[in-house]
C-alpha cells in the first residue's frame, strides 16, 4: 500500500504522532491523512463555533467536548483564516485592494508629533459604523494600494517603534484617529474593543497578529451572537482541516 505524501513537500517518509497525525521526516510538516470533515457531528461543530465566538480557550472547549485540544486549536485557526480571507475579499471589493500605502500615516504622524519612528500596521476605514482594516507599512508600500472608495479613513493602528513592532507588545500599539471627526470616534471605539479582546489571549495573538486583529474586526462588525455563530458554522461545514 502506498504511504501518504506530505502535503508540503511530497515526501512519503513520516513519523506517527500520538494524536494520530503524521510528521514529515523531511520538512517536519504535521498533517492528517484522509478526509476528516465528518469526524465532528453537526452538534459538535455548532458547539465549537459558539465556543470560539465566546472566546472559550481551545483547551477548555476541547475538555467540554471530549476532543483533543490540538484539534480544537486547528479549528480555531481555520476560523480565523477564513474570517481574514472574507474580510480581505470585502476590502478589495470596496476599496480596490486590501492594503493602504503608509504615506498618509507618516504625514499625519509627523504633523501630530507621534514618536520618532512609528510603524503603521493597519489603516482603519469606516463605513456606516462598521470598520474595514487595510494592511499598512512596508508590505503595502510595494503593492497595489486601496483608494477610499465608499469609506473614509478613520485612523491608523501603529506600533510605537520598531522594537514594539517586533515584540507586538499591546502597550506599545496605539491608534492615531482621524483628527476630530466622527470617523475617528468609530476607530477609537474599535481599537478599544479589539485590545480588550486581544488581552484575553494572553499573548497568543503574537503568533499571527494579522489573523487575530482580523478576528477582532469580524467581532466588532458582527456583534449579534446568533448571526455570527451561523456564519462561523457555515465555515466549519464547508472547509476541511
Amino acid at each position: 500500500m502506498d504511504q501518504p505524501r506530505c502535503p508540503a513537500c511530497g515526501s512519503r517518509q513520516h513519523y506517527l504522532l500520538s494524536d494520530n497525525r503524521r510528521q514529515c521526516a523531511v520538512c517536519r510538516k504535521k498533517y492528517s491523512v484522509g478526509n476528516h470533515r465528518g469526524r465532528l457531528s453537526p452538534q459538535s461543530l455548532q458547539q465549537l463555533a459558539r465556543s470560539f465566538w465566546r472566546l472559550v480557550p481551545a483547551s477548555a472547549a476541547a475538555a467540554e467536548q471530549g476532543l483533543n485540544s490540538k484539534t480544537l486549536q486547528r479549528y480555531y485557526d481555520l476560523l480565523r483564516r477564513a474570517v481574514t480571507e472574507a474580510s480581505e475579499r470585502d476590502a478589495i471589493r470596496q476599496f480596490g485592494a486590501a492594503a493602504m500605502h503608509p504615506a498618509p500615516f507618516h504625514e499625519s504622524a509627523a504633523d501630530r508629533g507621534v514618536g520618532r519612528e512609528p510603524q503603521p500596521l493597519f489603516c482603519v476605514m469606516q463605513r456606516g459604523g462598521r470598520v474595514s482594516l487595510l494592511c499598512a507599512g512596508e508590505e503595502a508600500a510595494g503593492g497595489p494600494s486601496a483608494g477610499t472608495g465608499s469609506g473614509e479613513i478613520a485612523g491608523w493602528i501603529y506600533a510605537r517603534d520598531r522594537r514594539t513592532l517586533c515584540s507586538l507588545d499591546l502597550d506599545g500599539i496605539h491608534l492615531l484617529p482621524a483628527g476630530g471627526s466622527k470617523e475617528g470616534a468609530v476607530a477609537t471605539s474599535f481599537w478599544t474593543y479589539a485590545k480588550k479582546g486581544l488581552v484575553r489571549y494572553h499573548g497568543g495573538f503574537r503568533k499571527n497578529f494579522r489573523l487575530f486583529v482580523r478576528e477582532m474586526e469580524f467581532r466588532f462588525n458582527n456583534q449579534d451572537e446568533d448571526a455570527a455563530v451561523t456564519f462561523l458554522l457555515e465555515i466549519l461545514q464547508r472547509d476541511r482541516i
